[in-house]
Formats: structure tokens, sequence, C-alpha cells
């Protein structure tokens, strides 16, 4: 008995089922599935990400933002970024490093 239509409900059930193909914004895609050892090393950088998105600071009218962030291997180094939030109109990108005192290097556009 052939069937000339298989339900999408039913390939998605059978592609999503060892969990590498998924079904999203209509078309399907491959995925690491969060069991499979390469997972682990995406996951410290998607944790990373999360972090930074959640400190992320809105000016009062929306237009604006501020984020800094440390780089994993120093707690005292980083990058900040600025737009519009401190000054109107203008980018900041700032490089610091508080391990051998108060370092800087900015970078600003206006």
């Amino acid at each position: 008995m052939a069937f000339p239509y298989i339900p999408k409900e039913l390939v998605n059930i059978v592609l999503e089922f060892d969990g590498r193909i998924k079904y999203r914004k209509g078309e399907y895609i491959n995925i690491i599935h969060k069991y499979d050892p390469r997972y682990e090393i995406i996951e410290s950088l998607i944790n990373k990400k999360k972090k930074i998105m959640k400190m992320i600071e809105m000016s009062g009218d929306g237009k604006g933002f501020y984020f800094e962030f440390n780089f994993d291997m120093h707690d005292d180094v980083g990058l900040c970024y600025d737009y519009n939030f401190s000054w109107h109109d203008t980018f900041e990108i700032c490089y610091y490093d508080f391990r051998t005192g108060w370092d800087q290097m900015r970078t600003v556009i206006s």
C-alpha cells in the first residue's frame, strides 16, 4: 500500500526522534543534540552570551545601550560598549585592563 501523502506532523516526529533535525521557521535544520559531546564545546560560549545579554542597560528613550563583560581568562580585563547611552549620537568601545593599574583604550565614533 503506497501513501501519496504523509502528514507533516508525522514527518516532524520521525525526524526529531534522534534530536539531530528540527523543523523551525518553515524549514528543517540540523542541530547539535544536548547530549552530544560537541555540545559541551559550545555550551560555555552560549552561556557567556546569555550573561552578556542580561547585563545590557538601555537608555531612557530606548535608542541607546551600554554593556560590558570580562574576558574569561582575566576578570580584570574586558570590553565596554556604549551607544547613545552616556553621550548623544556617540558610539564607544573601551578596552580596560586593571591588572597592573588603570589602563584603558577607547575608540569613539561621533
